[in-house]
């Protein structure tokens, strides 16, 4: 652990040219020019998905509610791999930063393997869905599609970390349009496989949540085999090794899983506790279940954009502290703030001033009165997003600023402390009714937990002493 908070010898720590001088317009355009292809790529991902669930509720009111419940089961179970293969892009930054440009090919490859070692463990997941979901007490008339929908996703599982892990080169790198036009392409992709697929075109059935889980495998894979072609690029080879760094190397794999085991745990609490309180609605009814799925997909619609700005961030900080000092980290990421605290806003007042107008698009194809009534009880829930969603930016980019210099386990006890105590609240005082409300009034104390925790630590300091290379 004393390799995260040793200083690095001779000056990399140390302001090099006029970096600091810059002024803080200067130093937001660079976060801008990094952030707004992240952004794009992660609102492209937020759009499918929303267009994923809207288009099941168009076709059965169950499948929907379903999805939410079988995707949420595979975040689970896949985010602790994607976690570790996240930090490949902060790491690779910090190569950047340290001008070790010929050292990222073999630190991509231990990525590499850590992704396909993931393999048996999605496989067995696979043979076990429904037994899964009987045990969380999920309604009998779900089960099916619930088992279905995790089954078919596990077979993308592999490539989704995978992705995750070859697009860490292209951000550790700064090289993010290629992540905005392959997520673009990739998005589009999952989009006319969806409509083709739910629903049926000519000789091609009508799939249902079936058809929208099989989109979504075409297209997990569909963004790692690019990222493979774009890698052999022979500029990369050239000037990153990355055929010639080829190989199993011991210590490089031990960084990446001592960095990235506490960003998957972070990450399997934080979907863990989610799950824990989506499943918990489930079981007050089909309505309430559905009702939040409506309000927790315009949540992701506001919310994933912003991982391209924490993204931005952490490889900013991991880059400048080696190469400019702390000081001019400090400066990227109150930039990153700025941003993320301008469009989170525009979505307060969104919520606040048209919650109907956007609680329209779910009426366009589906008139039952189950589902008229999950659409009134959604539009007040917007109300909750409304309260944490501009302190939900600020957690989520300090989060990622402490991921770049290396304070990943700050971060996982953070998250373990602020959902802990979410949970046991909840289920403490869990009144008799307004069950839905409580919960997500447990879903807005843990964000509000996590941007102080975050706060506190960025403000303390500790992690401008940290390195990863």
């Amino acid at each position: 652990m004393s390799e995260s908070h040793s200083s690095v010898p001779g000056d990399r720590s140390q302001p090099t040219g006029n970096a600091v001088q810059e002024s803080f317009w200067q130093v937001t355009l660079e976060v801008w020019r990094i952030a707004l292809p992240l952004m794009v790529s992660a609102g492209t991902f937020s759009l499918v998905l929303f267009a994923d669930r809207t288009l099941l509720l168009w076709h059965d009111g169950a499948s929907m509610t379903a999805s939410m419940a079988g995707g949420n089961m595979f975040w689970v179970l896949v985010c602790l791999p994607v976690g570790i293969a996240s930090m490949t892009g902060a790491i690779v930054s910090q190569y950047v930063g340290a001008n070790e440009h010929q050292r990222i090919g073999r630190f991509l490859w231990q990525s590499v393997w850590m992704s396909l070692l993931s393999t048996p463990l999605f496989v067995a997941v696979a043979f076990f869905a429904q037994t899964l979901f009987q045990l969380t007490g999920q309604p009998e008339h779900l089960l099916e599609l619930e088992a279905t929908y995790l089954r078919l996703l596990m077979i993308g599982a592999v490539g989704l970390v995978l992705e995750s892990a070859l697009s860490g080169f292209f951000s550790g790198t700064e090289r993010t349009r290629v992540i905005m036009w392959v997520s673009l392409a990739s998005g589009v992709l999952n989009l006319l496989l969806d409509v083709i697929l739910i629903f049926g075109v000519g000789p091609i059935p009508a799939l249902g949540i079936a058809g929208a889980a099989i989109g979504s495998v075409i297209a997990f894979w569909a963004k790692a085999v690019c990222y493979c072609v774009l890698l052999l690029k022979p500029q990369y080879e050239t000037t990153y090794q990355i055929l010639g760094g080829f190989g199993v190397d011991a210590k490089v794999a031990r960084k990446l899983l001592f960095f990235g085991f506490p960003t998957g745990l972070m990450y399997l609490t934080e979907s863990g506790g989610f799950t824990v309180m989506v499943l918990r609605i489930g079981s007050i009814g089909d309505i309430p279940l559905r009702a939040t799925t409506m309000a927790i997909n315009f949540n992701m619609v506001a919310f994933i954009p912003l991982v391209g700005v924490s993204i931005a961030a952490s490889v900013l900080v991991g880059r400048h502290l080696l190469q400019h000092g702390p000081q001019r980290a400090v400066r990227s990421v109150y930039a990153a703030l700025l941003i993320g605290g301008i469009y989170s806003t525009i979505w307060l007042i969104a919520y606040l001033a048209i919650p109907d107008v956007m609680m329209s698009l779910y009426q366009l194809n589906n008139t039952s009165d189950e589902s008229a009534n999950a659409i009134k009880i959604a539009r007040n829930l917007l109300g909750f997003v409304a309260v944490y969603v501009v302190l939900d930016s600020v957690q989520l980019i300090l989060a990622g600023a402490l991921r770049g210099a290396g304070d990943t386990w700050f971060v996982l006890i953070s998250g373990v402390l602020a959902s802990s105590i979410a949970l046991l609240v909840g289920f403490g005082f869990e009144p008799g009714e307004e069950q839905l409300h409580w919960w997500w009034w447990m879903l807005t104390l843990w964000i509000w937990l996590l941007a102080t925790f975050m706060s506190a630590r960025f403000l303390q300091g500790r992690w401008k002493q940290m390195r990863m290379v």
